[in-house]
């Protein structure tokens, strides 16, 4: 057990993370973490999260700041672990109802598939990068998941995704241009399946106010179960200033916190790296 003492600092922790991020956030992330055990003479503590997921999410966007607020209430340079909270078991006496599920599939062959689709467009000057190998992983078996393609340009995404895919799933799926989201919204939130290309070269304003389109999108995908398919040049992790000119803008500084989990949550996220192939198919 942690004296009272010792969880009164825990409160002056969640106090001083709740002024540095959303409620949003702070609600769905922070709120429900509790401080396990907290060893002075090691200067460490095991905290625990109610799931594996939120201690992904943590670590990945803000273990500086947990690091950062512990060190400035407890003992600076404190170490840090987690633990994962023991669900309750489940119980036959309560009933909740089912959620919209994301469309599920399993393509036989994926692989030789989305090789075929490659050649039939791009004949003897198709090429097969190592990340489409994620691609045909997704089609076998995606889990109940979109897909986020994240790259430069020039690697195939568009291509992959408007036009080999929809052939492959045997359904034809809506396909938007990012720039098209804010007067599509309304008719998208009503699909089961939505391709979306481009994301972030839309204005970041519609009539002067940030434009939440996207974000709703997001929203419905959970809640609704649908089926998104992305391309973007945006990271889905935060950039470096060295890294600007080949990623301008991630997508939690685009879009926030919000929508880079609810993507992590309903997509698979493959990352597309090489050389731009549309210069050397233009030589």
């Amino acid at each position: 057990m942690v004296n009272m003492e010792k969880q009164e600092l825990w409160k002056q922790c969640l106090q001083l993370i709740s002024e540095k991020v959303s409620d949003r956030v702070f609600n769905t992330w922070f709120r429900d973490i509790t401080l396990v055990s907290y060893d002075e003479e090691k200067n460490a503590v095991v905290l625990e999260v109610p799931s594996n997921y939120v201690y992904e999410y943590i670590e990945e966007l803000h273990v500086l700041l947990m690091s950062t607020t512990l060190s400035t209430v407890f003992k600076p340079g404190i170490k840090l672990g987690y633990r994962l909270r023991k669900q309750p078991a489940a119980t036959s006496a309560i009933e909740y109802p089912a959620t919209s599920q994301i469309p599920q599939f399993s393509i036989p062959d994926a692989k030789e598939r989305l090789h075929n689709g490659l050649k039939h467009y791009l004949g003897n000057k198709a090429q097969w990068l190592p990340c489409y190998e994620k691609v045909a992983d997704w089609l076998s078996d995606n889990k109940g998941r979109g897909l986020l393609c994240v790259g430069t340009s020039g690697l195939g995404k568009t291509l992959i995704c408007e036009k080999i895919l929809p052939v492959i799933l045997g359904r034809k799926i809506k396909t938007v241009t990012a720039s098209d989201l804010n007067t599509q919204i309304e008719d998208l939130l009503k699909e089961r399946a939505i391709i979306i290309d481009d994301l972030g070269k839309e204005p970041a304003k519609l009539y002067g106010q940030p434009d939440t389109s996207f974000y709703k999108l997001c929203n419905a995908a959970e809640q609704r179960g649908i089926l998104l398919i992305i391309t973007t040049n945006l990271a889905t992790t935060p950039v470096s200033e060295a890294n600007r000119a080949m990623f301008p803008l991630s997508i939690q500084e685009r879009y926030g916190n919000d929508v880079l989990s609810r993507l992590r949550a309903t997509t698979t996220v493959v990352g597309f790296s090489g050389d731009d192939m549309r210069k050397e198919r233009s030589v």
